[in-house]
């Protein structure tokens, strides 16, 4: 890839019958997107997890009965070769492909649960091999809206959104099983969405969608141990919604919906966060994002009610609007190829 330029890959809520899945290209000085692919056959895919090593991205497809879907990435022709599709025992919105790469983790918002896939040599689903469910008689409010791996651990966390709570399951390669570690209860309907991780330290951001605040938690004897140390208010609206949470170079950045901003913090040397500012993203509901850090410093929000995508640049130590755009139908999640 051409280093002035950086690649990423667009979900967008839609029909199967029309492109849902759009390959970009994004000038890194510029911000000029051009689109150079698209994929259909795919209702909503509303989000996307690309191979850490392997040439294939999975979608969810979030309706009802959903799937996952395996492609492989064509860089040469920007095309998405599918390879595979697998159901995933509800409605699916979120993937992550396991630390060591043999195995992809969903989690499903209705009919609450998680699923793992083992992938093949070439990053190919296989087959499922575990499902967890997390819908019962007695358990009708649980939405499991995030899975990820704890980095460098054998735990794995989930966020249930519907019952504030997070859930620690240790991940058992051998045996292709997850097992119940701990259940943590957040404040009441604060509705835990994503997380991000410090890349040194271990320590965990949670993004919560109804309460427009981040919780900070430290961990210790390698996840076996929780803790919260911190809750920050992310922006003070009562009618904002909480979406996306990730780590950029000493920062930790939150997209929010409803005040249609991106909030800043600093991350200080205890992991601990320190909200510096709150900036416009020139667009409505800002669902996710993602950055071009090793070529120049933009990010690239997908602006889900006003259908556009739009681009920040890093400078002085802060992120402002630029006047690029690219109309694009409810775009929902945005990767780098």
């Amino acid at each position: 890839m051409d280093n002035q330029y950086t690649e990423v890959l667009v979900g967008c809520y839609g029909e199967g019958g029309s492109a849902c899945i759009h390959w970009l290209k994004i000038h890194a000085e510029s911000g000029e997107i051009e689109r150079l692919g698209e994929r259909n056959g795919i209702v909503n895919p509303s989000f996307l997890a690309k191979h850490p090593v392997k040439n294939r991205v999975y979608a969810v497809s979030e309706v009802e009965d959903g799937e996952v879907v395996c492609y492989e990435l064509d860089d040469e022709n920007h095309r998405l070769k599918e390879e595979g599709r697998l159901p995933t025992h509800g409605g699916p919105c979120y993937a992550e492909v396991s630390d060591c790469g043999n195995y992809l983790f969903v989690s499903n918002y209705s009919r609450a649960g998680v699923v793992v896939y083992a992938l093949d040599e070439k990053g190919d689903l296989q087959k499922e091999v575990e499902y967890i469910d997390f819908t019962s008689a007695n358990n009708q409010d649980s939405h499991i809206h995030t899975v990820r791996q704890i980095p460098k651990t054998s735990f794995v966390i989930m966020t249930d959104i519907g019952e504030s709570r997070l859930y620690i399951y240790q991940w058992d390669e051998k045996q292709m099983r997850l097992f119940p570690s701990q259940s943590i209860t957040i404040p009441e309907k604060a509705g835990p969405r994503h997380i991000a991780f410090h890349p040194d330290m271990p320590v965990l951001y949670v993004a919560n969608e109804y309460q427009s605040s981040v919780l900070v938690y430290q961990y210790v004897d390698r996840a076996a141990s929780i803790q919260c140390i911190q809750e920050i208010e992310t922006v003070n609206n009562l009618k904002n919604y909480g979406a996306e949470i990730q780590y950029f170079d000493g920062k930790v950045i939150t997209s929010n919906r409803g005040s249609d901003s991106l909030t800043l913090f600093h991350v200080r040397e205890n992991g601990r966060l320190e909200k510096e500012i709150s900036i416009p993203v020139s667009g409505e509901w800002p669902r996710h994002f993602c950055s071009n850090q090793l070529i120049n410093n933009q990010l690239f929000v997908c602006n889900q009610n006003s259908n556009n995508i739009t681009v920040l640049h890093q400078k002085n130590d802060t992120y402002s609007i630029t006047n690029d755009t690219f109309i694009i139908q409810k775009p929902v999640c945005i990767i780098g190829v």
